[in-house]
Order: C-alpha cells, then sequence, then structure tokens
C-alpha cells in the first residue's frame, strides 16, 4: 500500500490515522511543537512517529493534512524545505476546514513537482472519524481522486466531486456556516421549552419529527437537556468557522448569518465548551436589549 504522511494529530486526526492503520497503510506523523498526545494515541497502532517533516515526506505517496486553519495549512505545505522534500508526483489530500484560496495557493506551488491537490474537508464529527463514515466534500483532479479511492472509502462514505480545488472548502464553509445559525435556534428552541415547562423528552421526540428537525437538533439537543457541555468541537472554532465563510461571502448580503455570528462573538466566555454551549447565551445577554 501507499506510504502516507500525516499532519495534524487532533480531534479528527488521531481516529482517522487509526482506520488507516488498521486497514494496513504505512502512515508516518511528527510531533508539533512538543506536544505527544496525538502522537502516543497512535503509536499503538502501529504509526511511525518522526522527528522531521523531511522523514514523514521523503518516500511519501500521499500526504494528508486537517489542521486547525489556514496558517497551519500554509506552515505545513507553503515553504522552500516542504517542496523539496515531497516526492515529484505524489498526492495531497488537505482536509482542513480553512479558506478556498489556500487550498488554491498549494496547488500552485506544487505544480512544477507533478503533485495532485485533492481539496477534501470533511463533515460528520469525531464519531465519523473514528467509525471511517465522514462525508468528504472533495474538489480537484478526477484522475487523482480515483488513485486514492481504496484510502477514501477507509475513513468515509461518502465522497462528492464539487469540481475545482478550492470548491471544497467553499462548500464546507457554507455549510459550516448553516449547521451554526441552526444550532443556535435550537439552542433558543430549548431555552424556550425548559421556560414553559414542557417535558423536553417528549418535545425532543415530536420535535425531530417535525420541519424544524435537523442534524443539529438531534446532536445537540440531548445535549442541552442534560447541560453537558463537554466539547466535541469547540464554540471557538465553531466562531471560526463562521467567520471564514463570512470572509468568502465578499459581497452576498447575509443579515441572519451576520446577526448569529455577533451572538457567538458574545458567547466567547465559553469559549472551550462544546458548540452547543451557545444555548447559554441568555446567562450573557440577560442584561442586554438585543436589537
Amino acid at each position: 500500500m501507499e506510504q502516507i504522511a500525516f499532519f495534524g494529530l487532533g480531534t479528527m486526526g488521531v481516529p482517522i490515522i487509526k482506520n488507516l492503520l488498521q486497514a494496513g497503510y504505512d502512515v508516518a506523523a511528527t510531533v508539533h511543537n512538543g506536544h505527544r498526545q496525538g502522537p502516543d494515541a497512535v503509536l499503538p497502532y502501529g504509526a511511525r512517529i518522526v522527528d522531521t517533516v523531511q522523514e514523514a515526506v521523503k518516500n511519501a505517496d500521499i500526504i494528508m493534512s486537517i489542521v486547525p486553519d489556514d496558517k497551519a495549512v500554509q506552515e505545513i505545505y507553503l515553504n522552500d524545505a516542504m517542496h523539496s522534500y515531497v516526492k515529484n508526483g505524489a498526492i495531497i489530500i488537505e482536509m482542513t476546514s480553512c479558506s478556498a484560496n489556500t487550498v488554491i495557493d498549494v496547488q500552485h506551488y506544487y505544480e512544477d513537482k507533478a503533485v495532485s491537490v485533492i481539496d477534501a474537508p470533511v463533515t460528520g464529527a469525531k464519531i465519523g472519524a473514528e467509525t471511517g463514515t465522514l462525508t468528504i466534500l472533495g474538489a480537484g483532479d478526477m484522475t487523482a481522486v480515483a488513485k486514492v479511492q481504496p484510502l477514501l472509502k477507509v475513513i468515509s462514505k461518502k465522497f462528492y466531486h464539487l469540481g475545482a480545488v478550492g470548491n471544497g472548502k467553499l462548500v464546507k464553509a457554507m455549510t459550516n456556516l448553516m449547521g451554526a445559525v441552526n444550532l443556535a435556534m435550537v439552542g433558543e428552541i430549548y431555552r424556550f421549552a425548559k421556560e414553559k415547562d414542557l417535558d423536553l423528552a417528549q418535545f425532543f421526540a415530536a420535535a425531530q419529527e417535525s420541519a424544524g428537525g435537523s442534524t443539529q437538533f438531534s446532536r445537540n439537543f440531548p445535549k442541552m437537556m442534560q447541560e453537558d457541555y463537554t466539547s466535541t468541537f469547540a464554540l471557538k472554532l465553531l466562531r471560526k468557522d463562521m467567520a471564514l465563510a463570512l470572509a468568502m461571502a465578499n459581497d452576498t448580503v447575509m443579515p441572519i448569518s451576520q446577526y448569529v455570528y455577533q451572538l457567538y462573538q458574545n458567547a466567547t466566555p465559553f469559549d472551550e465548551e462544546d458548540c452547543s454551549a451557545i444555548a447559554k447565551i441568555d446567562q450573557l445577554l440577560s442584561n442586554q436589549k438585543i436589537r
């Protein structure tokens, strides 16, 4: 099987690597800024933990990354050292939720080495990464996508090809923005139902089948009922994704999204909690008149 260099041993990266290793792939990863938690989690599954980027990519047929933001993607790929290490004809699968321009820049940076870039942000959250059932919002060269189909089937259940590199990031930003707006509404309805002394379990069961039911409702209303805001996706990261989408929207008029984004900006005291903690925004706005 192909050798893989993997960057990003976080909430999503660790379970993705585990699935690749269990499928028989050779995966090399590096320790980032001395953080051992990610490497230690994948080492027992057979990952090769190496000291340098050169060791990770020098023999890699495929380079994968799922890191926090544009800056992290740029730091990995857009430098002369990395360019010199990457093999001619390698395939980069870039899975980060970042801007379309950044992944397009990566594509251009490696064109002289015949490197194919697959723009491949994912949806499905941590549980999807753990179970290998992510949905990939893909874009890029179809020939390259075909070459890595066996790998993609290990980590995902669906792959949508959305056209040219950059479109994957754009669509992911749009879906993240829709999800964030919907999540804020779920929190509002949770407070509404609670204040009316409804049986919340009954309400949840009924509302799931209604016009207002959604993935965000099914996934997050139970967390709100239990007041368990242990982070699976931090509120600060969702706010980052909203800002990214709004920046890419340019001159599109988006008053609802802008207003909800302001709510998430007001919710910074909950930044390290799960994004469903937006349900507690009333605690911060109780003395303010929202317009």
